[in-house]
């Protein structure tokens, strides 16, 4: 039975009805943290009536079905909760109080990475241009700015990761916020620095905005960077001895490559002088993973020794519930895997195949559908981009934005993409001038002129009816929602024999997120928008298929039959852990990484490894002694 479907348990119960200033919840995998934190939510709001409850955690699948199951439970009462992103957050908050920062309520955000790489490169250039040398490969230089902000650089002298500070870094990262500011946008991680920003050099509006909520909770808390971690102690001093409420596991600290660190937990602890509650009952495995997890995770030195091991609720069953195999190579293995599933017949589509790299997985999704099965590789995208998509979610964004001279530049590119001519932004800037300075009319007209001019332009048909749609419903009347509609019903058909693949993957992913984003009205296309630029645009899985993810994103989800491939030295552990200057630290990350995989399973779990990979020999994986108490224990491979 799920542990929603149960009465809470005594520690469960200490959690929800907690009152007692700051907490830290410790919860497990499978533990039943969801339905403890919306528990604890529901509680507060239905015995005080003024109270206001802010909920951050760090995935939107994770916010609406926290938001789903508050709704259930309290009806209209639950819009007295935020439940939402550390990014939304920190959008909402910027668009009411940004210009404190030098932004207006109508920013936008830089969603794809060569729009970043554009800006950055042309600061860059100007830097090069004084004598300065910034790093030649411009990639190199996205990462570094992403990494500051991470790490809430204050842009002095001294720059953090960096044994000398090279005398162009704080001179790039100003340039680049005020570039971003001026253009009145902001990326994924200048959001997040803004906002703090924001908090530390206006007080006042950080009070103001203390005093909306009476609670705050945050989930996933190991999943922190610092700079979030600076945003929570802005949001709730610690002297105030604050109603916080944190959920978090530092058995599933997977993102240290974004920040994250299992010491954060601590600092949380230290800083915040907090009670700790765990959630050791485990509502999600059967005993033997139970087991075979705790042995797994108790090889991590720096772990709390405090820590309970899980508890597992459910009784043993008969039949296999664990199985290991081992295969001659990576081929074989595949083979293998998918035989297995296939010979589960309907049950297929209730297995999912984890491994630590997505080149594994590609393997094994050809193996599937070499027996008959469908296999599910995520693909996840920063933007929609194939052009006419783009065109249209531009034109939509230079609706809600009507004079963004930026968005109206890419909305030419994206046109200029589709239809292989080029459309000049200073010629729609000047017909723009004719029509109040309405930059979408402006372009409406100057490409209503081109087509005029060219009676003999290829697709001319399809191109016409584009630009109908975009007049009709967003110039000269205003109906987004019905041109969102009309586009993705039409759009394969209208575009196919050019986009192929990449059109119809993308139009998938619009349609799944109109499921969980209101459509847009004259009053909302700005938030539709925002929530798109905001949902991780991932290919929506097919019914009846097999999904095939890496461990990190199989995170936070559950299947009845895991398989867990690769499990060899060198692979899992990975080569590079293995050879780390800092071997132990890497080593810990790829042990949670592994506890992680295993307690995803509900029923029963599968371990394969090969002896070969790409023609490497390679050693079974020193994990698989420390869960089973045999093998190698830490061999090289």
């Amino acid at each position: 039975m799920p542990a929603d479907a149960r009465q809470p348990n005594t520690n469960q119960r200490r959690a929800i009805a907690w009152k007692d200033g700051p907490l830290l919840v410790l919860a497990g995998p499978g533990s039943g943290k969801t339905r403890v934190l919306t528990a604890r939510v529901a509680r507060i709001l239905k015995e005080d009536p003024d109270a206001a409850v802010l909920a951050l955690t760090f995935t939107h699948k994770a916010a609406a079905e926290m938001r789903e199951k508050l709704e259930a439970l309290l009806g209209a009462r639950s819009e007295r909760a935020k439940l939402t992103t550390f990014h939304a957050f920190a959008v909402d908050t910027l668009r009411q109080h940004g210009a404190h920062v030098g932004l207006r309520p109508d920013f936008s955000l830089i969603t794809l990475d060569a729009d970043r790489l554009e800006l950055l490169t042309s600061i860059a250039k100007s830097l090069e241009d004084e004598g300065e040398e910034p790093f030649a490969d411009r990639h190199r230089l996205l990462k570094m700015m992403d990494y500051l902000y991470r790490e809430l650089y204050d842009g002095g002298a001294e720059a953090p990761g960096f044994r000398e500070t090279p005398p162009w870094v704080p001179r790039l990262f100003k340039m680049y916020n005020e570039a971003l500011i001026q253009a009145n946008r902001q990326d994924f991680g200048s959001l997040l620095y803004s906002l703090a920003l924001l908090l530390r050099e206006r007080p006042g509006v950080a009070q103001l905005i203390r005093l909306t909520w009476s609670h705050v909770c945050v989930d996933e808390f190991q999943d922190t960077n610092r700079v979030q971690f600076e945003l929570l102690k802005l949001l709730v001093p610690p002297e105030s001895n604050p109603d916080l409420f944190v959920v978090g596991d530092d058995d599933q600290v997977l993102y240290q490559w974004n920040g994250a660190s299992p010491e954060r937990l601590k600092a949380l602890q230290h800083d915040y002088n907090m009670e700790v509650i765990q959630l050791p009952k485990n509502y999600r495995c059967p005993p033997e993973i139970v087991a075979v997890a705790n042995r797994l995770i108790e090889h991590n030195r720096s772990r709390d020794p405090a820590r309970e091991p899980l508890t597992p609720t459910r009784a043993a069953k008969d039949g296999e519930v664990i199985q290991l195999c081992d295969h001659l190579n990576d081929q074989e293995e595949a083979a293998w895997v998918a035989e297995h599933i296939a010979a589960r017949g309907p049950n297929a589509q209730n297995c999912v195949v984890l491994a630590r790299t997505g080149r594994l997985l590609e393997g094994v999704a050809q193996a599937l559908r070499s027996v008959g099965l469908t296999p599910y590789l995520a693909k996840k995208r920063n933007d929609l981009d194939t052009p006419p998509v783009r065109v249209v979610v531009q034109a939509l964004r230079l609706a809600a934005t009507r004079a963004d001279r930026e968005i109206l530049r890419q909305l030419c590119v994206a046109w200029s993409r589709l239809t292989e001519e080029t459309l000049e932004l200073e010629e729609v800037v000047a017909l723009a001038t004719t029509a109040g300075d309405d930059y979408l009319r402006g372009w409406s007209d100057a490409v209503a002129q081109r087509l005029q001019e060219r009676p003999d332009w290829p697709e001319l048909n399809h191109i016409e009816d584009l630009h109908g749609q975009l007049r009709d419903r967003l110039v000269d009347g205003f109906d987004p929602a019905r041109l969102i509609a009309g586009f993705l019903e039409t759009a394969q058909a209208t575009w196919a024999a050019r986009f192929g693949a990449d059109l119809q993957e993308e139009l998938e992913i619009w349609k799944d997120l109109a499921v969980t984003t209101a459509p847009p009205t004259p009053r909302t296309l700005s938030a539709y928008l925002q929530a798109m630029d905001l949902t991780p645009k991932v290919t929506p899985r097919p019914p009846g298929s097999v999904p095939c993810y890496t461990v990190h994103g199989a995170k936070g989800l559950e299947f009845d039959h895991v398989y867990l491939i690769g499990m060899a030295q060198e692979v899992f552990p990975s080569f590079q852990a293995l050879r780390s200057s800092q071997r132990e630290r890497a080593l810990e990350e790829e042990r949670r990484s592994c506890f992680v995989a295993i307690t995803r399973a509900q029923e029963t779990l599968t371990i394969t490894w090969a002896q070969r990979y790409n023609g490497w020999p390679k050693a079974p994986s020193m994990f698989l002694g420390e869960m089973f108490g045999s093998g190698p224990e830490d061999e090289e491979g």
